[in-house]
């Protein structure tokens, strides 16, 4: 369950002038920021969006994926990272999707993957939940690890492309 797989499966971006990984760096960095100006500025580094189309972006997102900033019990929670390149840079998007109601808890992008940006993001989703719910991961290493740190129940599923 690639987010950039999910996305094209949704159908959520007609073809245009800005590529999918720009457009998923700038969904990501809008959840972190709440702010299409500020998104747009730091995007701008990567390719020249305004601030409109990041809004239409989101919208088209959440239209077929809600995003969820409610604190909720939650029974499981599917795990992913998604590695973007842009300019010759490679960004890593972890996002995290209540399977059962099928929303979006949340989307963040780093530099870097390893156990502690794991961690981290983990720590981070959890804010969101009223429980210890249950994940579903794929081979990730980085996630494993950090899931077994935090002592959290995990399945492995293997996302394979059809």
């Amino acid at each position: 369950m690639k987010l950039r797989k999910l996305i094209e499966e949704l159908n959520l971006f007609e073809r245009g002038r800005v590529s999918t990984e720009v457009r998923i760096l700038g969904i990501a960095t809008y959840i972190q920021t709440f702010s299409t100006r500020r998104t747009a500025k730091i995007l701008s580094e990567i390719h020249s969006v305004s601030h409109t189309a990041i809004w239409k972006w989101v919208k088209e997102f959440e239209e077929k994926l809600p995003i969820s900033t409610e604190r909720k019990e939650r029974n499981l929670i599917a795990l992913d990272e998604t590695v973007v390149k842009a300019n010759r840079k490679r960004y890593y998007v972890f996002s995290a999707v209540d399977v059962e109601r099928n929303e979006l808890i949340l989307m963040r992008v780093y530099p870097t993957r390893n156990y502690l940006t794991a961690k981290s993001f983990i720590k981070e989703v959890l804010k969101y939940c009223e429980n210890k719910p249950r994940f579903v991961i794929d081979k990730a290493p980085w996630l494993k690890r950090a899931l077994e740190s935090l002592k959290l129940e995990f399945e492995h599923e293997t996302f394979r492309k059809a």
